[in-house]
């Protein structure tokens, strides 16, 4: 059966499973042609274009993880990466206004 709201459905952001208003994770990884070379990326959980309906930011272990989740309850993942600590410059979280 169609939707009836055609509205786009806002993206849940979550950091360790807490709702959160966003999160930027800034990360560094060497150039693949220039080994020498270190870039700096950012990933921004409002900004990214997978389609998802949660996306869940952690930090285990050695890794930062991002999950996004195409149904959150049903444990449904379109996919999932794994960024290690010692590449993270900074991560910035802003909690929800309340």
């Amino acid at each position: 059966m169609p939707n009836k709201n055609n509205k786009k459905k806002k993206k849940t952001i979550k950091f360790h499973g807490q709702e959160v208003e966003d999160v930027v994770v800034l990360y560094s990884h060497t150039v693949r042609d220039k080994p020498d070379t270190i870039a700096v990326e950012e990933f921004d959980a409002a900004k990214d274009p997978q389609v998802c309906e949660t996306v869940n930011i952690q930090v285990v272990s050695e890794f930062v993880t991002i999950t996004f989740y195409k149904d959150e309850e049903a444990n449904s993942i379109v996919r999932r990466e794994l960024i290690p600590a010692y590449r993270i410059e900074h991560i910035w979280v802003r909690d929800l206004r309340t």
